[in-house]
């Protein structure tokens, strides 16, 4: 039967069949709640090798301590890079976030005894975010437990060459982002590899980073919620 003959309710149904009762809904429906934790951010890019310190119960633009280098070892691009950290930091640190880019015909891949991995096209998550204007050149991988349903890990990469702004050219785009058990049971970013590479105001540039978040403690009496 042609899609457009069925009846309007069932036929808004249809892009959720895909997904109905796979590991992947079953991951994206798990419950964000869980308690506040704080945690160390490894910072490691062509220029920086730095400790951090991320406390979300402290007030906004307050939840980041850099722990080492010193602040007189700080290059103007990492003192740069730490004041938009401030800014932008607030704990979030969950992988069930990136649910906001897979959409409904997200493609199963393949799968084991206790994984499955599907590929998609991101999508616009419902808030802004940093990666929105390139989202649509990337094609994304994830992989989801079958067991305690969540997302285990996340790929978006960039098949060929791209142009986001007409002054700027993308020939490389890679992230990859691991994720590791919290003690809640949540899985919370615990690695992300970005490697990047093209040219701007015909300038080439190449940048590769690396984040790591380890050492979580929870906050006692912290509530619940995604944050």
């Amino acid at each position: 039967m042609h899609r457009s003959l069925l009846p309007l309710a069932l036929s808004a149904l249809l892009p959720l069949q895909a997904l109905a009762g796979t590991p992947l809904q079953e991951a994206l429906a798990a419950s964000p709640d869980g308690p506040l934790y704080i945690f160390d951010l490894i910072l490691q890019n062509d220029g920086t090798d730095a400790m951090m310190r991320v406390d979300p119960t402290r007030p906004e633009g307050e939840r980041l301590t850099v722990i080492s280098p010193p602040r007189k070892d700080w290059s103007d691009a990492f003192s740069k890079q730490v004041r938009k950290m401030e800014a932008d930091t607030d704990g979030d640190i969950w992988c069930s976030n990136f649910g906001d880019n897979i959409p409904d015909d997200a493609a199963l891949e393949s799968e084991t005894a206790t994984t499955a991995t599907y590929t998609y096209a991101p999508k616009v998550g419902a808030e802004p975010g940093d990666m929105d204007d390139i989202l649509k050149y990337l094609k994304g991988k994830v992989v989801v437990a079958k067991d305690a349903p969540a997302i285990l890990s996340v790929e978006m990469v960039a098949e060929k060459a791209f142009r986001p702004l007409p002054i700027a050219r993308i020939k490389q785009f890679e992230m990859k982002v691991a994720c590791d058990r919290a003690p809640d049971g949540r899985t919370h970013v615990a690695r992300v590899n970005v490697d990047i590479s093209g040219s701007a105001m015909m300038k080439d540039f190449s940048e590769s980073e690396i984040q790591t978040i380890t050492n979580l403690k929870a906050v006692p009496a912290s509530g619940m919620g995604a944050k």
